[in-house]
């Protein structure tokens, strides 16, 4: 039951991530046809899906005017979008052999490269497309940008390149501060850079955003670990298995951590979660309580409170 809830928390996030993905490539497009979409005059034709008859057509455009950058990369979108990226790739160099300086040509060339496991390849192409983009009028708006930005740094963690990722995922978290991905990235790249501190700081501000982010509790273990800070590892231990639904190994862990690090409310707002899960719901408001004396503004402990209460005036 452990490893479907993980595969399942994993497969969530990363269906999230690709979805965001999904969007900022339809965004390329939009930007590239004011938003036409060619499957909508062409689903009649017959039995064959939207999307094959889109590329269908796309591919006959090209056919008819090869020199039409606009309608190739609106036909490499299509390979990505469907994970053809040989061929996304190939029409994406074919755009930016004749105008290198071709953003969205750009970025759907690097986002193929690493979505086809090529991550060297893909630094070139979307470093490039971001300083193009860089120069646009509202470039700490760009969510495409962002996107780029935020792959550039995973790549670069995955490449044991942890600087250049922080620089890149710090900007990423200027654009979308609300990135819990991004802000897990750039914990991964403060710890291979032995800085634990600051690593552990941008995962708390993960599972502020996406409580059950398993991984980020992960990489709290570690660097706590190699701080020596064991209480904390005992928090982070907890929350890793309340993420898995392992509430009895949770309240176990969370229990050494609330009784020795009596100011530290996180502790006590995992053991909180756990036993309003376990049915302990007088216990859970007791606790939520507690975190609200330690910090008035916390909103998971605020959120969480109120549910308890309702379920408690339920039951009168």
């Amino acid at each position: 039951m452990k490893i479907t809830n993980l595969i399942d928390l994993q497969d969530s996030r990363q269906l999230r991530r690709m979805v965001w993905l999904a969007l900022a490539a339809v965004l390329i497009v939009a930007a590239s046809f004011g938003g036409y979409y060619y499957w909508d005059r062409y689903i009649y034709l017959d039995d064959r899906s939207p999307l094959e008859i889109g590329v269908e057509h796309l591919e006959e455009m090209v056919r008819q005017n090869p020199q039409d950058p606009q309608t190739r990369v609106a036909l490499a979108q299509y390979y990505f979008e469907n994970g053809v990226y040989e061929k996304a790739i190939a029409q994406s160099e074919q755009v930016l052999a004749a105008f290198p300086d071709n953003d969205n040509a750009l970025f759907v060339l690097g986002m193929s490269y690493i979505q086809s496991g090529q991550t060297e390849a893909a630094f070139e192409p979307l470093l490039q497309f971001a300083d193009i983009r860089r120069e646009s009028s509202m470039p700490r708006t760009d969510t495409v940008l962002e996107t780029a930005l935020y792959f550039l740094g995973q790549s670069y963690v995955e490449t044991n390149q942890p600087d250049k990722a922080v620089e890149v995922l710090t900007e990423a978290l200027l654009i979308n501060a609300a990135d819990a991905d991004a802000m897990y990235q750039l914990g991964l790249a403060y710890t291979l850079q032995g800085q634990h501190e600051e690593a552990i700081g941008q995962y708390a501000e993960a599972v502020r955003f996406v409580p059950d982010f398993i991984e980020a509790y992960g990489g709290m273990i570690t660097s706590y670990s190699a701080l020596d800070w064991v209480d904390y590892v005992a928090y982070a231990r907890g929350m890793e298995a309340f993420s898995l639904k392992d509430y009895e190994t949770a309240r176990t862990h969370l229990d050494v951590a609330a009784t020795n690090l009596p100011e530290f409310a996180p502790a006590f707002v995992g053991l909180g979660l756990v036993q309003e899960q376990l049915g302990d719901l007088q216990g859970a408001q007791a606790n939520f309580e507690y975190v609200l004396e330690l910090d008035s503004g916390n909103f998971m402990a605020t959120h969480a409170l109120g549910r308890v209460q309702l379920k408690l005036d339920e039951q009168e």
